[in-house]
């Protein structure tokens, strides 16, 4: 349930209120409210429809505060009060319904419906542990037809992580959130179980500020950009210590930020929005909330970080949003679309069965990486070692070990600078438990380096060009670690021409060889890749300048088998963007490439040659096809292989 995008509405209960309705003896803002009861309305009047309304507007969250007022409880939002909300026997015809009993009769007639309400209270503090603890037991026993055993409530046999077809299957259809904790009811729940994350924007009510803001032209913009900035930090940070709770994004305006303002209308004459000024400042907010929700906030790598959004003015009455429009935004980030260049992992199982994809982890507490590259080697030990370029150009390194757990995004340390920055780099296991990489600098030039055993890196060499001399400028980089120990690395120079260079197990290195085209004296093209076998042989393959993709053999021995071309999935060739080769203890390859449809299909290369039919890989969420930039895949010594794609 923690995981489902659902609207909210912040002060459910305070549609209600007038300047007559009253004001609470305990409101955090009573005294304010008493002395300038039109701008205390104003700014605390957040909804334009009753909580039945706010349902049927798609609210599924409802932040309901009370205050007790003598023997009778009513909602309230800091100081002025709103309507009554438990049934009153002591009215003058008798028996009056509150507002409560119509919200358990919509809770009662849509059994499917989860909804999650936030209880909190204004009381006597001499009398505050009875009060509480009756307001807790008046609204469970509303909700659920008892509160004790309550059939109705969510009890301690689920949580925040549960589904919902936990929740409906066990017939219960309410989550009430105690913040009080003033009850022993297992269905009343620990307020330790939802969190705002900071999502808040909180005013500095100094008075010498609100001065300063009466002549601050730009203070509503200023306030609204607020909003949507800590939104962007929110949604853009791992959940951490929070990934087990409800999760409550607040997109709602502190009601002191309204005051500088409101006075200087006021001071002026009063105006129809000056009634109702916070509403018709969350109207405003709301407009740019549906644009971020459509816009920034509607792709994968900020919507999958998103549960409850808390907004005022659900139902949107007399405003320039229309009624829904932003309801109907936030529920389809439930099917968000992918984030570009957003990476994700899967393992392809021996028996030929894929696992669901997975998003992975930003640098430090970011929530998703997302990048421009990856390279992913096999590692004797059962793990995988893959190293990202970053959306800032930089390589990071990452370890996914054999029992599933990340080492997390590390940056690589460059040639003098903190960083290493790349446009194109590869990874390869070797025998010893070492990685090697090989990157094109920023300068160029093809670097090598080497994560030992223990983690310590060698640091970065460059590499000697043509015939042992200067450097090599280079645009694309493969490496492949062979059984022997050496190294191969496949390039695509500066000149665009196949060079071929292999390290032994000794650290020397051989001479660039130009690798033959085609249908032209040198091999040229787009993207390349190389994978070792356990016979000592090298498969290469690449996509040539006629955007299809050709498969050769470089033999232990060092002759070539010459190119072919695997069959693409309705052509004779196949045309790709993007590609990646891993060899198998078996003596198979497997072959991952983005076709010119823009969606990653998977090919198997048996022993004996033959190729099987490429077959799309399925998408995040049970997709049919996973809409694919750039690829990789590792080969593992169980049979399973490791795929690290990258959207588009």
């Amino acid at each position: 349930m923690n995981q489902i995008v659902m609207p909210g509405s912040h002060d459910a209960g305070t549609w209600s209120i007038t300047r007559n309705s009253g004001v609470c003896s305990y409101g955090d803002q009573a005294s304010l409210a008493r002395k300038f009861p039109s701008i205390a309305t104003s700014i605390s009047k957040s909804q334009s429809g009753n909580l039945v309304q706010q349902l049927d507007g798609g609210s599924r969250y409802l932040d309901l505060r009370l205050c007790k007022q003598g023997d009778k409880w009513f909602t309230y939002h800091g100081g002025p009060m709103g309507s009554l909300q438990f049934f009153d026997t002591q009215g003058p015809n008798g028996i009056v319904k509150g507002e409560v009993d119509q919200l358990a009769d919509w809770v009662e007639r849509h059994p499917q419906e989860i909804v999650i309400i936030r209880l909190s209270t204004a009381v006597s503090p001499a009398t505050a542990a009875a009060d509480n603890h009756e307001a807790v037991a008046q609204l469970g026993d509303a909700l659920g037809g008892g509160a004790i055993g309550n059939p109705a409530i969510a009890d301690g046999s689920l949580s925040p992580t549960s589904t919902y077809n936990q929740y409906v299957d066990a017939g219960k259809h309410v989550v009430l959130m105690d913040t009080t904790d003033s009850s022993t009811y297992p269905w009343a729940w620990d307020p330790a179980a939802m969190t705002y994350r900071g999502s808040y924007v909180q005013a500095d009510t100094a008075w010498t500020d609100f001065v300063k803001a009466l002549f601050d032209p730009k203070l509503l913009d200023k306030t609204f950009d607020a909003v949507l900035k800590r939104g962007d930090r929110v949604l853009n940070t791992a959940p951490g210590a929070d990934a087990g709770k409800f999760f409550v994004l607040q997109d709602i305006i502190d009601p002191t930020l309204s005051i500088p303002d409101l006075v200087f209308i006021q001071a002026l004459g009063a105006t129809p929005q000056s009634s109702a000024y916070l509403l018709f400042l969350e109207d405003q907010l709301n407009a740019r909330v549906l644009a971020r929700m459509r816009g920034d906030w509607s792709y994968s790598g900020t919507a999958e970080n998103m549960n409850i959004v808390m907004t005022d003015d659900v139902n949107q009455n007399d405003s320039r949003v229309h009624a829904g429009e932003l309801q109907r935004a936030i529920v389809a980030l439930n099917t968000p679309r992918p984030t570009p260049r957003m990476f994700y992992n899967a393992a392809r199982n021996a028996d030929g069965s894929w696992t669901a994809e997975t998003p992975l982890s930003g640098v430090g507490d970011a929530f998703r990486f997302a990048g421009a590259r990856e390279s992913v080697a096999a590692m004797p030990d059962g793990g995988v070692q893959l190293i990202g370029t970053g959306l800032d150009g930089n390589v990071y390194h990452n370890i996914h070990r054999a029992d599933g757990t990340w080492q997390g995004w590390v940056g690589m340390g460059g040639v003098g600078k903190p960083n290493f920055g790349s446009p194109d780099a590869a990874i390869t296991g070797m025998p010893n438990g070492e990685a090697q990489t090989v990157a094109v600098g920023l300068d160029g030039n093809v670097y090598h380096n080497i994560r030992r055993a223990d983690g310590s890196w060698q640091g970065w060499r460059v590499l000697a060009g043509d015939g042992g001399t200067g450097q090599l400028k280079a645009t694309r980089v493969a490496a492949a670690g062979m059984p022997d120990g050496s190294t191969q690395v496949l390039v695509f120079g500066k000149d665009g021409r196949m060079r071929l260079s292999t390290r032994a197990a000794s650290g020397s290195w051989t001479d660039w060889s130009i690798v033959q085209g085609v249908n032209a004296p040198d091999f040229s093209g787009s993207a390349l890749t190389i994978a070792a076998l356990p016979n000592g042989d090298s498969q290469i393959a690449a996509i040539g300048n006629d955007g299809n993709v050709w498969h050769t053999i470089h033999r232990a021995d060092g002759a070539w088998q010459g190119w072919g071309a695997p069959r693409g999935v309705t052509t004779p060739t196949m045309g790709a963007h993007s590609i990646a080769l891993t060899g198998m203890p078996n003596g198979d390859s497997q072959l991952l490439a983005v076709g010119l449809d823009g969606n990653v299909y998977h090919a198997i290369r048996g022993g004996s040659g033959d190729w099987t039919a490429f077959q799309p890989v399925s998408g995040p969420k049970g997709a049919g096809t996973f809409p694919g930039d750039q690829v990789g895949i590792a080969g593992l010594p169980n049979g399973s292989s490791q795929v690290v794609l990258t959207t588009r």
